[in-house]
């Protein structure tokens, strides 16, 4: 029994006749008669009565035809959503990123894009250390990272989302400092600096920053985290660089103060492997980002 043959059913029990049953299915006569016959023979039922002038329902047909009428409407459901999945990308991608705020990053609102458009994608979340996230991408332990950098990895290709700006901040606890406006760089040279981590973003700001220095600064505790660069700073453990919606949260809390104007900006990018650039998962996520980061502009 298939779906055709409960569809011809149902349309000679609506119009009562072979001929107009054909009409509307665009068919022969005896295909009609035919889907009829082997509809009744598999069921080993008498669904109807025919005669020269008319066909009726028989008790079997008038009991059945309801439940006919509310499988070929199943059928169609089914049809319906199953074509609603063309296109739809199954499997699993793992997207690494910087230890930042995760809103900061859009993480939240790109994984609700994603899986309301791919619901058969499995995303695999990581957080990790910079250096970790580029090791990761180049052993495909991940397939993509949410990055904080100036400069595209080696072996990967780079989506560029947006500028991030970065301050330079000391403690508030240092009060021999003078007044921002007549702070400059050299007056840190003896003060400790919090480490900053190969190849992470900071430390690319930070060499940006410190680029018309003359010194090297003395550095101490080495931070990738930025709630724990902020940590720090507060505890008075060194010199920091913050992304500046942070150190303005720092400097109100009465943690941190603005060194100078000394900023420094550089680039949220969505990094994914050369090559991957065709992968549907990639894809996705390449246009889901857009979504999102349209929206945010």
């Amino acid at each position: 029994m298939d779906i055709r043959q409960l569809r011809t059913f149902v349309t000679v029990a609506r119009f009562g006749s072979v001929t107009k049953a054909a009409e509307a299915l665009h068919v022969t006569q005896p295909a009609v008669s035919g889907q009829l016959r082997s509809l009744e023979e598999e069921l080993d039922v008498r669904l109807l009565s025919r005669t020269t002038a008319s066909v009726t329902l028989t008790q079997s047909g008038e009991a059945l035809l309801g439940r006919a009428e509310r499988a070929i409407e199943a059928f169609g459901e089914f049809v319906h959503a199953a074509r609603g999945f063309r296109g739809q990308i199954e499997g699993r991608l793992r997207i690494g990123f910087v230890m930042l705020d995760p809103a900061a990053l859009r993480v939240g609102p790109l994984l609700a894009e994603m899986v309301v458009r791919h619901p058969g994608l499995k995303i695999d979340l990581q957080v990790g250390r910079t250096s970790w996230l580029h090791d990761a991408l180049r052993s495909a332990e991940i397939d993509a990272a949410l990055l904080v950098c100036k400069k595209r990895p080696e072996g990967t290709a780079m989506k560029v989302l947006d500028e991030m700006t970065f301050r330079l901040v000391v403690p508030a606890s240092w009060h021999d400092l003078p007044e921002a406006g007549r702070a400059t760089l050299d007056l840190l040279a003896g003060k400790p600096w919090i480490r900053m981590a190969p190849r992470s973003g900071h430390q690319e700001v930070l060499d940006e920053i410190l680029r018309a220095a003359a010194f090297k600064p003395v550095e101490t505790v080495e931070a990738d985290h930025e709630q724990t660069m902020r940590a720090l700073v507060a505890a008075g453990v060194g010199v920091g660089v913050m992304r500046e919606a942070l150190a303005m949260q720092a400097r109100d809390a009465g943690e941190a103060v603005f060194f100078g104007d000394c900023t420094a900006t550089t680039q949220v990018a969505f990094v994914y492997a050369e090559g991957r650039g065709s992968d549907p998962a990639i894809q996705a996520t390449l246009a889901a980002l857009d979504a999102v980061w349209s929206r945010i502009a």
